[in-house]
């Protein structure tokens, strides 16, 4: 009984007693991080004087991206005079990965305008390619597909940033085409259908085209690409050196959404008005965002203002409409809003207005500009958001190419017969 007793007694007592280690709390889950709905995907092609501008913006690309609190990936494909990678690769596919808590490619963020080499450091070669022509079709197509296939996600981005003509397939002594400017020659850059055939050879319909390049928010342009990206991008006139402030508005990008793609263009005149008003560099610009299933429906209103104008048209000289691109190529570009009601002495049509309501979602310029070269203020009032060419006497090789391209067509101006005198 006394064995009994004790065994009862320590029973008792240990469960009397209290423990002075403090009790474990379980290991909270950590929150799940939403992973990104698209991914990016730059092809930045800088084998010409927009390299430093184009490797910075590599760098506030990764600014944006290491803010992100999703998970996304950012995939830029570099075609520059400055060589990546120890073994100074010239065209190379490099991979950042944000996975949502500040890290990026698996390591701390770097602090904002970080080193460029730093930022290059972190970068992870994905792909690499021997010496290729940036600009050809064949070329464009195979990165475009690589970069595609090492996506995360189904749902694809597409920045193309380098020089820009336009619909135009040169107008530089360089031979600059419609877009790119891939070292000297004649045969290097690239024109719309060949750009638009390599993005439709990846079986994606892109959710949107950023033309970070000159003179690509003409309705020209975006017709070419009304069936392969979903929304557009695209600035009137000529881009700034520095480009699209990446740092502030990758975040956007990533929503994949219309408001998100409001918001970069609203960033991108934000930056440079702050820069007008704040320092002493270039400031100007233009932005829109384009819907690109509405197009078709403006070609329609356009062609249909074309045709019943076309007596006028066959001597019409527009010289008082708000021009862009009056730099490099004057003539180029004519605002087109401002040329329908031009058309229809000083008042848009209502059905013409309501269409272009529908096909540019937003519209920003900057009415002040800063350029050492050239006036780039804009008209807010005459400003639509895209540009249109209105053949002129000024330029008779523009229009023997402008005959060659399906706008030409589609858009009515077959059927006007010009006579200019002036």
């Amino acid at each position: 009984w006394k064995n009994i007793l004790w065994v009862l007694m320590l029973v008792c007592f240990s469960a009397c007693s209290t423990s002075d280690d403090p009790k474990v709390e379980p290991t909270p889950e950590p929150e799940p991080v939403e992973t990104a709905p698209l991914t990016v995907l730059a092809y930045l092609v800088a084998n010409n004087n927009l390299d430093d501008d184009l490797l910075a913006n590599i760098g506030t690309m990764y600014d944006g991206l290491a803010t992100m609190n999703k998970q996304a990936t950012l995939l830029v494909y570099w075609d520059g005079i400055t060589t990546i990678g120890d073994n100074k690769a010239t065209h190379v596919i490099l991979k950042y990965e944000a996975d949502g808590k500040g890290n990026v490619n698996g390591l701390p963020a770097l602090e904002a305008d970080a080193p460029l080499d730093d930022v290059l450091e972190v970068g992870e070669i994905v792909k690499e390619y021997t010496t290729q022509l940036s600009t050809s079709k064949e070329v464009m197509t195979k990165v475009l597909k690589d970069m595609v296939a090492l996506s995360p996600t189904e749902r694809v981005g597409f920045v193309a940033g380098s020089h820009g003509s336009s619909w135009l397939h040169t107008i530089y002594t360089t031979g600059s085409r419609a877009f790119g400017q891939d070292g000297k020659g004649t045969d290097n850059s690239i024109v719309l259908k060949d750009i638009v055939a390599s993005m439709s050879s990846t079986g994606k319909k892109f959710d949107f085209l950023l033309f970070d390049a000159c003179y690509m928010g003409s309705v020209e342009v975006c017709h070419e690409f009304k069936d392969v990206a979903k929304y557009q991008i695209v600035s009137a006139m000529e881009v700034p050196a520095f480009g699209f402030p990446y740092s502030s508005f990758m975040k956007y990008l990533y929503q994949g959404s219309v408001n998100g793609y409001k918001q970069v263009c609203q960033d991108y005149i934000d930056y440079y008005e702050y820069i007008l008003e704040n320092e002493s560099g270039s400031a100007w610009g233009t932005v829109a965002l384009v819907d690109s299933k509405e197009i078709g429906t403006l070609v329609q209103e356009i062609k249909s203002e074309i045709v019943e104008h076309k007596s006028e048209l066959s001597q019409y000289n527009p010289s008082t409409l708000q021009e862009y691109g009056r730099s490099g190529g004057p003539y180029l570009s004519y605002d087109l809003g401002h040329f329908i009601q031009d058309l229809n002495d000083g008042v848009i049509p209502p059905s013409f207005k309501a269409q272009m309501d529908k096909t540019v979602l937003y519209k920003g310029c900057l009415e002040k500009a800063r350029a050492s070269y050239q006036d780039y203020s804009v008209d807010a009032e005459n400003y639509s958001g895209l540009g249109i060419y209105i053949p002129t006497s000024k330029r008779p090789k523009w229009n023997e190419y402008f005959k060659t391209i399906d706008w030409y067509t589609l858009s009515g101006w077959n059927e006007v017969t010009f006579s200019w005198n002036f």
